[in-house]
């Protein structure tokens, strides 16, 4: 099952960025004595979880679509998003926008692909 927040998500929507991501942070630097200094730590929160829904594979309904951007549209709120075995708490990435872009799959259709942008926290 597919779930963010109380709205049902479509099995078929593929979690595109799942894989491309590391759970580490490291910085480089250079001391003035020219020795390599490196910084490492864990990634707390911010991982990026971008949701598509692509032509043929998955399709968002237009009342989907409405309760997503309704979602989107509350700053700072974060979302329990149920992905088949997996629980993650998220919100909409505001900074990387729009948070939810959708096409439909027609002209005055009422279903849609499109993504959905959203980070861990």
């Amino acid at each position: 099952m597919k779930k963010l927040g109380d709205v049902l998500l479509p099995d078929g929507l593929q979690w595109t960025d799942r894989h491309d991501w590391s759970p580490v942070a490291q910085e480089v630097a250079r001391t003035i004595s020219g020795a390599q200094v490196v910084f490492c730590a864990a990634i707390t929160g911010g991982r990026p979880v971008t949701l598509a829904a692509e032509e043929g594979v998955a399709w968002l309904s237009l009342a989907v679509v409405e309760e997503l951007s309704s979602m989107a549209a509350l700053p700072g709120v974060a979302y329990q998003l149920e992905w088949e075995e997996s629980s993650l708490l998220v919100m909409f990435r505001h900074h990387d926008p729009p948070p939810i872009s959708v096409v439909p799959i027609w002209p005055h259709h009422e279903l849609f692909t499109g993504t959905i942008r959203l980070m861990t926290v």
